[in-house]
């Protein structure tokens, strides 16, 4: 494939978010196969400069200071300001293009970052580069995604295959019938739907080209401390049927076109490989254990994981769920390395925990097992979503008072948005909470649907006192209830608590943890 040119696109609105591991396979697999590969991350360009995408693209940025302001994480000295290129998106993207010349330019989105991908390749459209997207949008709602004229083609599911064979065809002037996974228009303007192929092997996968990208994208607060940190896929996909997660339609998916398990587990000794380069070339000092359920391993392969960690020598964060914890499991990986977990709680009354968000477990459990991260001397996060359909302010307070039984290092509070591909998305349109064709945001952001008995002010009043309420006595809940106010007492009262709060729990820098918010609408799949 001599001198055929790749640029990856990474549409980024969140400046905390690790670097994505799809597209650093995807430019190590490019990469092998002489593929000429470079990067646009928009991360650290300006988007507020950019009048085209303000007057035609609702921005849902993500921002961290708004997980400080809300008390979820502690205050951390960030490098955001130091990468900055204080120049605007749709010139940065000019530029690259125009000093590149890709031939192809493969995007990665999630439904929050479709829009402003779109935006941006619209403003390229004179150059008439052909393009494809990738990721968890496309994958599940490959007709919405195709009806935006910005889009010339689609990877649906993985895209480990699907790219390269593209590559291939388009420089050899081949028919693209046979590029598996791909969604493309044909001469008429229709869509074409090309068969889906098995799930890779993800032990054939190459080590990732995290070198694609800028060293000061590495740089992650944990501790109250600035790492190195790199994520490192173990698992791909989750044995787990969560409503509000993408992982069971990839599942459902991966089974109904090809008969396959879509969730699969990488060997030891590739991951061993990886992180001796992570740790020993690109010198990384934080691994970030990418995988929906770390502790999807059984007992035997935990020992395994322990084993061939021990001489790794390098502080390790990882998510679970309170389900697979015991004494045993913790002791182990803290003696190798396990610096920091989170868990995913979602919501506190049982009985809507099991029937909407489909997790069957009561609270007992939850809070008998966050005790024994607690009494090994491991801080953990625990996540919570608020906003569900069909909840009210009392039900999400029963997620305040769960949260109130353990003491969590930290805390995450999201405003649920019922992205396409989650079991939720078709619930909440039969209920009217929604129009069919809305894309929806960041989970950071505030709620897209109309929930009855449930304003999008008072979401946003509580996610920003949710610490609050969980950490402060009772007694001062009648001034939080003050703070919830999106008034200028309310700000008043929300400002001078805040101070309070982080005096009082912010008071040593032993535990912080960068936003990284919920596993919702993540990208589970390696694709564009």
């Amino acid at each position: 494939m001599l001198d055929f040119r790749v640029l990856l696109f990474y549409p980024n609105q969140r400046a905390e978010s690790l670097v994505p591991p799809a597209l650093a396979i995807l430019s190590a697999i490019l990469k092998s196969k002489g593929v000429i590969v470079d990067l646009f991350d928009s991360t650290n360009y300006d988007l507020d400069a950019d009048d085209y995408i303000n007057t035609t693209f609702t921005k849902t940025r993500d921002d961290s200071k708004g997980y400080v302001q809300n008390l979820l994480v502690r205050p951390y000295e960030s490098k955001a300001d130091t990468l900055r290129k204080h120049v605007s998106a749709v010139t940065g993207l000019k530029e690259k293009v125009e000093s590149f010349k890709p031939d192809l330019i493969a995007v990665t989105v999630t439904e929050s970052t479709f829009l402003l991908a779109v935006q941006l390749i619209d403003t390229i459209s004179d150059y008439n580069i052909p393009n494809i997207f990738g990721g968890v949008f496309p994958t599940f709602a490959p007709d919405r995604a195709m009806s935006f004229s910005q889009v010339d083609m689609l990877c649906v599911g993985e895209g480990e295959n699907c790219l390269p064979d593209l590559v291939s065809c388009m420089q050899n002037g081949e028919d693209l019938s046979n590029v598996t996974n791909l969604a493309y228009r044909d001469s008429n303007g229709c869509t074409v739907k090309n068969s889906i192929s098995n799930p890779v092997d993800v032990n054939e996968v190459p080590m990732a080209d995290f070198e694609l990208f800028e060293e000061g994208q590495f740089y992650r607060p944990m501790f109250g401390k600035l790492y190195k940190m790199i994520p490192v896929e173990t698992h791909r996909g989750c044995p787990y049927t969560c409503a509000f997660c993408n992982s069971p339609a990839q599942n459902t998916f991966y089974s109904k076109e090809t008969g396959k398990s879509y969730f699969r587990k990488r060997s030891f000794e590739h991951i061993r490989e990886d992180l001796l380069y992570f740790r020993d070339v690109m010198k990384m000092e934080y691994i970030y254990f990418w995988a929906d359920t770390f502790f999807a391993w059984s007992e035997r392969e935990i020992d395994e994981f322990c084993e061939m960690y021990s001489d790794i020598n390098l502080p390790f964060w990882c998510q679970t769920r309170v389900e697979t914890v015991t004494e045993k499991r913790i002791i182990q990986l803290k003696d190798v390395g396990l610096h920091f977990m989170a868990f995913g709680m979602e919501h506190g009354n049982e009985e809507f925990r099991a029937n909407t968000v489909r997790r069957k477990y009561t609270n007992a459990t939850a809070i008998e097992a966050l005790k024994v991260p607690k009494q090994c001397g491991i801080p953990f996060a625990v996540n919570n979503i608020i906003g569900f359909p069909g909840e009210t302010r009392e039900l999400s307070f029963d997620t305040i008072e769960l949260n109130r039984e353990f003491e969590a290092d930290q805390m995450s509070c999201s405003i649920f948005q019922p992205y396409l591909g989650t079991p939720l998305r078709p619930i909440c349109e039969n209920l009217g909470l929604l129009h069919p064709d809305t894309l929806c945001p960041a989970n950071s952001e505030n709620t897209v649907m109309t929930i009855p008995g449930y304003t999008s002010e008072q979401l946003i009043g509580l996610k920003r006192t949710f610490a609050m309420y969980v950490r402060f006595p009772k007694e001062r809940w009648p001034e939080i209830a003050i703070a919830e106010q999106l008034t200028p007492e309310g700000d008043a009262m929300w400002a001078k608590l805040g101070d309070e709060y982080t005096q009082e729990f912010f008071s040593s820098p032993e535990v912080d943890i960068t936003a990284q918010g919920n596993p919702i609408e993540v990208e589970a799949s390696v694709s564009i």
